[in-house]
Order: structure tokens, then C-alpha cells, then sequence
């Protein structure tokens, strides 16, 4: 090939190659084509009357209960009260009442042989007075010696702690005596008994043991970044039970533990029940489930919408909104949450249109088509 149409064919091929190398450009400078419009289903804010609530559940228990232990060892010859009614569950006691009773003839022997040797002892203590009254008076006129004296002096002061001695004896026999009737440490109801008539028994094994039955009580377990909305005595508690499901009763929070559980995070407070019975029969029990409704905050008539329609971008709150056919994102500040609704304090008013399906697919500005007529505003 001639040197002519070496240089012909070159610049066919660096043609060729600006041409191609030209296209990426021309497409680069062309518009961009707007994405179609982001199907979503909206509504409408509307007003609703919100409380912020938190709900428990527990069973009901007794506020005291305790375990009657004798405190001598014997044989339990009576579980019965004075009238004869037998210490048995259900029964209802008083402070101070005989619940029951051990044999008592070994101890009524202690008591009489107690008695016999302090009547001894009184016995020989007035011998020994008058004998050194004796002495003193000899020795006063040089009859008797001082060591006779000093003697009866010592067995006079000796027959005084004989005395002493056998009093507390005594004593100590009659109170042995008196603990074989086992009386009941507070007003409340026999809730387990667990002995029989003719058992060993003593101070390490309960023979019944007492709760009280009014007020009963519940035990919440508080968040402790909601301790500052709680108050002893004046914080109401919503509580329902088993007996009367869906009939609430207010209860105060009566005490707020001082201490809060760190693997939890909670702090216990307590809840009374008024327990007084009807008609012979106490309506609640220990045991009992129950659920508690604390309300936290009400807002009533505020303007709301479904939690899941607010966005959290960085530190923003973000609803989306519907204008001339387009998503705007909105700003709002959020105030309670009662179940699935947000209660919205600012940024947006009651009947504006708002993205309640689809907003995590759009952005401000972007064009939205309805998938389903929007919700007539609530009046």
C-alpha cells in the first residue's frame, strides 16, 4: 500500500474514535427524567382524646402475713378458739386470742414445785433475819464474837439471793406456763394450718399461719424514669381482677420502695385494695390475678396520628404531607403516646392530609398517587 493510504486510513480510525468518545458526553448533558410518582395511602389528622397509659399485671397478695410459732416445745392438745370453733382456714382471728393450746401438767408441776421452793426460800430468809438480829444484839453487849456476827450477817445475805433466786424460778415457770395458750400476733384470717392436735411441736414449727385480708395489696414494678410522675397517696392505679373483669377500681399508690433493681431497671411500688366483705364473704383473695392501668398523661382533644406516619430523621421528627400532589416533608414536635397514636403538639393541624402508607419510600417534594381515596377528616 502506497504511504498515501496508510495516512487515509488513519484518520478514518481517529474519526472513528472521536465519534465514539463523544456519546458519554451528549448523554451526560441531557435532562434527567423525574421518577414516577410513589403509590401511597393517606388520611387525615384528627383530634382524639389520648392518655398515656402503662398496664401490669400481678396477683393480689397480702400485705402481712405471719407463721404462729410456739415459743416452748409441747405436745398441741387443742387447735381451737375460746367459742370452740375450730383454728382451721378461714377462720378469723383477733390479736391476742387463744388460737391454740399445749399440754400443760408438766409445766403446771414446774409451777407448784417453783412456788413450794420460794415459799422455802421466804422460809429461811426470815430465820436467818432473826438470827442476825440476834447476834448484832449479843455482839453489842460483848456476849457474841464478831465472827458469829459477820456469819450470820453472810448466811442472812446468802438466804436473801436464795430468795431472789427462787422467785425468778417461779417466775420463769409461770410464764412457760402461760406460753402452752398460743395467741394469735394480729387481726387476720387463718390462711394455712399446718399441725394437728397430739403433734410435737415447738418454736420451729408453725402450727398455722395468719394473713391479712383488708386491704390487700399489688406490687408494680415502676420504670425509674417514670418516678418522677408517681406520688405516695395521690396517684391513682386503675385495677381490675378476675372476679369483675372489665369493672375497675381506683387505688392510690400507698408507698414507693426505696430501692430500685438494677438488672430490671424498676422500682416497686405498692397498691391497697379495699377488701371489706359483702354480705359474709370477702369479694377479693390473695392470689387473685389482677391488671393495673397507670395513666401517665392525658391530652384531650389533641391532634393525632398513627405513630408508624412519624419519621425520625437524625434529630428530626418528620411527618409527610400532601400538597398540589406532592410529599412534603414536615417538621412536628410529638407529645404522649397512647397505644398506636402519636399526639402531634405542633407542625400539624387537625384535617391536614398526611402519608399514613408508603412514607418510608419518599422524599420532600416527591410525587405521590393515591392508591385509595384519602379518609374524610374527622370533625
Amino acid at each position: 500500500m502506497k504511504k498515501s493510504g496508510w495516512v487515509l486510513l488513519g484518520a478514518a480510525l481517529a474519526l472513528a474514535l472521536a465519534a465514539g468518545c463523544s456519546k458519554p458526553a451528549e448523554k451526560a448533558g441531557a435532562p434527567k427524567k423525574e421518577r414516577g410518582p410513589v403509590p401511597v395511602r393517606t388520611a387525615f389528622a384528627e383530634r382524639r382524646d389520648l392518655s398515656e397509659t402503662l398496664w401490669f399485671t400481678g396477683e393480689l397478695e397480702s400485705p402481712l402475713a405471719v407463721e404462729v410459732k410456739p415459743k416452748i416445745q409441747g405436745r398441741l392438745e387443742k387447735l381451737e378458739l375460746k367459742n370452740g370453733d375450730p383454728t382451721t382456714e378461714g377462720a378469723e382471728v383477733r390479736a391476742g386470742e387463744v388460737i391454740a393450746e399445749l399440754d400443760r401438767r408438766e409445766l403446771e408441776a414446774q409451777v407448784a414445785l417453783a412456788a413450794a421452793q420460794a415459799r422455802q426460800a421466804e422460809v429461811t430468809l426470815d430465820d436467818r433475819a432473826r438470827e442476825r438480829a440476834r447476834l448484832e444484839a449479843l455482839f453489842a453487849e460483848e456476849v457474841a464474837t464478831e465472827q458469829a456476827r459477820d456469819g450470820a450477817a453472810t448466811a442472812h445475805e446468802s438466804a436473801k439471793a436464795a430468795l431472789a433466786q427462787a422467785q425468778a424460778q417461779l417466775k420463769l415457770a409461770q410464764v412457760n406456763l402461760d406460753e402452752t395458750e398460743i395467741r394469735a400476733p394480729m387481726d387476720g384470717v387463718v390462711a394455712e394450718r399446718r399441725a394437728d392436735p397430739g403433734a410435737l411441736v415447738g418454736p420451729a414449727v408453725a402450727i398455722v399461719r395468719i394473713a391479712q385480708m383488708d386491704p390487700l395489696r399489688l406490687i408494680l414494678p415502676i420504670p425509674v424514669r417514670l418516678l418522677p410522675l408517681l406520688q405516695e397517696g395521690r396517684t391513682q392505679v386503675a385495677v381490675a381482677t378476675d372476679v369483675w373483669p372489665g369493672r375497675e377500681t381506683e387505688c392510690a399508690v400507698a408507698r414507693i420502695f426505696p430501692e430500685a433493681d438494677p438488672a430490671t431497671r424498676t422500682v416497686r411500688a405498692e397498691i391497697r385494695m379495699d377488701n371489706a366483705k359483702r354480705d359474709g364473704v370477702w369479694p377479693l383473695r390473695p392470689g387473685m390475678y389482677a391488671t393495673a392501668r397507670l395513666t401517665l398523661a392525658t391530652s384531650p382533644g389533641a391532634v393525632a396520628v398513627p405513630a408508624a406516619a412519624v419519621i425520625r430523621v437524625l434529630d428530626r421528627q418528620v411527618v409527610f404531607t400532601v400538597e398540589d400532589g406532592r410529599a412534603r416533608a414536615t417538621d412536628v414536635v410529638t407529645g404522649i403516646r397512647a397505644g398506636e397514636y402519636l399526639e402531634i403538639v405542633s407542625g400539624l393541624d387537625a384535617g391536614a392530609e398526611y402519608v399514613a402508607m408508603g412514607q418510608n419510600k419518599l422524599t420532600d417534594g416527591a410525587p405521590i398517587e393515591r392508591i385509595a381515596p384519602a379518609a374524610e377528616p374527622a370533625e
